[in-house]
């Protein structure tokens, strides 16, 4: 019980020894793609499904014919049937992403919505039917909104690369809609995805941010970062062996480690870069907090984990060598501020109690991120942008996006 325990909490960050898997799926041909681009286009709708729970899913594609193609661990491969039909693949590259339709897409009033789902989870996990529970995407559908989702390839991947997916996807809403700006819904590690884009993070290759996020809502979202991997070392124990599980698609803080008496190399299952760069999204989120909650001395290796080093059982680069490997993203990213025609809303959890995941206690937090995190507005703001709401609900970080007092605030937040 404990290990599927500390499994959980190593999935569930906005938060993994084998070769990665990665498989490109049949997309369009070249030819289409290169003349989508030739005409401006970004992206080609190069598949679509009829959905079991929403109306219907297109794969988007991205035109651009050097997208990096990113690396995911064996385990890390989509599972829900219909996101799995619509990718063509359960191993997609980057540059896909598949956009859900909520039903009665067409129907209802207001800006059209986009849900942005965290890390290890997709869409219909994270707002559909989370934790079997009746999710977001329903509940905003019930109130008349036009509701619409994206799953990105990559459980973990770069937060800039699908700040460009989810531009693709709020062009493609807007064509079928015939709305000018839409409303974007994101929670966890999808938080840093939006803010991204709507701040202009963008990389040379792509297009400049298109002004047309209106209401963006910010649920559980780690704004100025998270420090979870290397604060509790003990979810590293959960990770080995390696299991066919997404669950076991989680970043380790150790590069190395022992097990049954036996040194064993985890690096590649390791949050480093380096060693493969299976994890860069949960990378770019990392930043320090020992300064303001002390580290807890009861947990294995407590001080090389987080500073770096060889301890009793494991080998650990410390959080200073991973936040560079990250880029220093965190850090970038605060000296981006919001476009000033955002309207910003952000929700957060205080209820340290989440369902089989080592919560953390150290300070106040979801269970995941600390609340002196996914409260930061400041740095979100400080060019511009309108702040409409900030809230802390009881609620864990899952609840905040089950629980029907967290649908009530949502649906608030984007009247």
């Amino acid at each position: 019980m404990l290990k599927r325990s500390l499994i959980l909490a190593a999935a569930l960050l906005v938060t993994a020894c084998g070769h990665a898997s990665q498989i490109t799926p049949t997309l369009a041909p070249a030819a289409m793609l290169e003349a989508a681009r030739a005409k401006g286009a970004a992206y080609e709708v190069t598949k679509t499904v009829a959905g079991s729970k929403w109306e219907k899913l297109e794969r988007l594609t991205s035109t651009y014919g050097d997208f990096p193609k990113e690396q995911s661990r064996p385990n890390g491969k989509q599972t829900d049937k219909d996101t799995v039909a619509a990718f063509g693949d359960a191993t997609p590259a980057s540059k896909d992403v598949v956009l859900h339709y909520m039903k009665g897409w067409d129907k209802g009033q207001g800006n059209p919505v986009i849900l942005v789902h965290g890390a290890i989870l997709d869409a219909t996990a994270n707002f559909y039917e989370p934790h079997g529970k009746p999710g977001l995407a329903p509940a905003l559908a019930a109130a008349g909104k036009r509701v619409f989702a994206v799953t990105f390839a990559h459980r973990h991947g770069d937060n800039v690369l699908q700040a460009e997916q989810l531009a693709n996807a709020i062009d493609r809403v807007k064509a079928v809609t015939g709305a000018k700006e839409v409303d974007v819904v994101a929670h966890s590690k999808g938080t840093i995805v939006a803010r991204a884009l709507a701040s202009g993070v963008r990389q040379g290759w792509m297009r400049s941010y298109g002004h047309d996020i209106h209401r963006l809502v910010l649920i559980g979202g780690p704004h100025t970062g998270l420090d979870y991997p290397f604060r509790h070392p003990a979810i590293n124990f959960a990770m080995v062996p390696e299991l066919d599980n997404v669950l076991h698609d989680a970043p380790m803080s150790w590069t190395s480690m022992i097990v049954f008496g036996v040194w064993v190399n985890t690096s590649k299952q390791s949050i480093m870069t380096e060693y493969g760069n299976y994890f860069p999204g949960q990378a770019q989120m990392l930043a320090k907090f020992d300064k303001k909650y002390p580290l807890s001395k009861l947990e294995q290796d407590w001080y090389t984990t987080y500073y770096g080093g060889h301890g009793f059982v494991s080998v650990s680069p410390g959080i200073d060598a991973a936040i560079a490997a990250g880029g220093n993203f965190m850090e970038k990213l605060a000296a981006h501020p919001l476009d000033s025609h955002v309207e910003l809303a952000v929700l957060a959890g205080d209820k340290q109690d989440l369902a089989g995941v080592l919560s953390e206690r150290t300070g106040p937090s979801d269970s995941v991120v600390f609340v002196e995190s996914a409260t930061a507005t400041a740095d979100m703001t400080k060019g511009g942008a309108k702040l409409v709401a900030k809230d802390v609900l009881h609620l864990n970080h899952m609840d905040l996006v089950i629980a029907e007092q967290a649908h009530n605030w949502v649906k608030k937040a984007l009247d």
